[in-house]
C-alpha cells in the first residue's frame, strides 16, 4: 500500500441496481461485521456503467490491497478488468442474478457470510479470457447464450424465472450460426453451431454448468459447440446443464484451448460474463493466465 492512501484496507465498490437482491442494509452490515478499524473501510456506491471500473483503478494506483464488488457478474467484470495484473486482489459480496464466478470459488450467496469471508481468506490468482481485446471471467459467448443475454437485459424483471424465460423466446427462433474456427492455430472446425459458448468458469450462474471441467487456473478456455437442435431437445440440453452433465451429450463439442479465431457470415449479438454486446464477424479468443488476485475461502483441513 502507498502512502497516498495508507489507512484504507477494504474499499467495497457497490452497484446500487444490480441484480434482485436490496442493499439498502449492506453498508451497516459490512461495518458490523469486518473485524477491523472502521477507518481502514470505504464504501463506494456506482453512480453509471463503467463508474465500477474506474473506481477500481484509481484504488489499484493507490495501492489499497482488496477492493470488493458488491453485485453481479457485469459488475464483478467491471472492477475486476481494472485490477488486472495488480498487486490488488479482487472480493466478491454476490448481489447480482447469477453469480457464476463466486460459484465457482464456492463464496457464500448469503451477503452476510461472504462479508464475513473477508476476516478469514486466502488469496487465488487466477486466469481470465479475452474476447475481441475485452475481458471476461466466467463466460462470454457467441451463439445462443448470446442472444438470450440480450433478451433477458431488455426484460424488466431479474433472476432465473426470467432467464428462462428469454431462452424459451429465443430457442424457438434462433437457428445457429456457420462458424469457421481455428483453435490453436492447428486445429480447425467447420459448421452451423447453436451455441458457441467460452469458459473460464465452469458455469454461467444460477448453477448452470456449461463447462463442469472448467478450471480458473489451468492456462486454458474451454469452448463449448452445440448444433442446432429442436425445442424438445433442447429442453434436455437444459436439464443437463443444470445437473452438470452437459459435457457428456452427445450434441456438445469441448475444447480447451489458449487461443481462438472465428469467423462468422454476419455481425451480431455476443455476452460478456452475461453482458449483452455487439460484435463483428471476426473473433478473436485467448486465455490470459494467471492475471488477477481473488479472495477465496480457505480450504478446511
Amino acid at each position: 500500500m502507498t502512502d497516498s492512501n495508507p489507512e484504507i484496507l477494504f474499499l467495497f465498490i457497490i452497484n446500487p441496481v444490480s441484480g434482485t437482491t436490496r442493499k439498502h442494509n449492506i453498508s451497516e452490515m459490512i461495518y458490523n461485521t469486518l473485524k477491523t478499524d472502521r477507518n481502514r473501510i470505504k464504501i463506494v456506491l456506482t453512480r453509471y456503467a463503467g463508474h465500477g471500473r474506474e473506481i477500481a483503478a484509481e484504488a489499484a494506483q493507490e495501492g489499497i490491497p482488496y477492493v470488493i464488488s458488491v453485485g453481479g457478474d457485469g459488475t464483478m467484470n467491471e472492477i475486476a478488468s481494472s485490477l488486472l495484473h495488480t498487486k490488488t486482489s479482487l472480493g466478491i459480496i454476490p448481489m447480482g442474478s447469477g453469480n457464476g464466478l463466486a460459484r465457482h470459488l464456492g463464496i457464500p450467496l448469503e451477503p452476510l457470510k461472504a462479508i464475513e469471508l473477508m476476516n478469514n481468506f486466502t488469496v487465488q490468482t487466477i486466469d481470465n479470457g479475452n474476447i475481441n481485446g475485452i475481458p471476461f471471467f466466467c463466460t462470454a459467448g457467441i451463439g445462443l447464450d448470446a442472444h438470450v443475454a440480450k433478451v433477458f437485459d431488455e426484460l424488466p424483471t431479474r433472476g432465473l424465472k426470467t432467464y428462462v424465460k428469454a431462452f424459451i423466446k429465443k430457442v424457438r427462433s434462433y437457428r445457429g450460426d456457420q462458424l469457421h474456427i481455428r483453435i490453436n492455430e492447428d486445429k480447425e472446425i467447420n459448421g452451423t453451431f447453436l451455441l458457441c459458448t467460452f469458459a473460464n468458469a465452469n458455469q454461467y450462474g444460477n448453477n448452470a454448468f456449461i463447462a463442469p471441467n472448467a478450471s480458473l487456473s489451468d492456462k486454458q478456455l474451454n469452448m463449448v459447440l452445440m448444433k442446432p437442435v429442436n425445442v424438445l431437445e433442447a429442453i434436455e440440453k437444459v436439464y443437463k446443464l443444470f445437473s452438470g452433465k452437459l459435457d457428456r451429450d452427445r450434441d456438445i463439442h469441448h475444447d480447451f484451448f489458449e487461443t481462438i479465431t472465428i469467423e462468422r457470415n454476419t455481425e451480431g449479438p455476443a455476452h460478456i460474463d452475461g453482458e449483452p454486446i455487439m460484435l463483428g464477424t471476426s473473433i478473436h479468443v485467448r486465455c490470459v493466465p494467471q492475471s488477477l488476485k481473488i479472495l477465496v475461502p480457505k480450504k478446511k483441513n
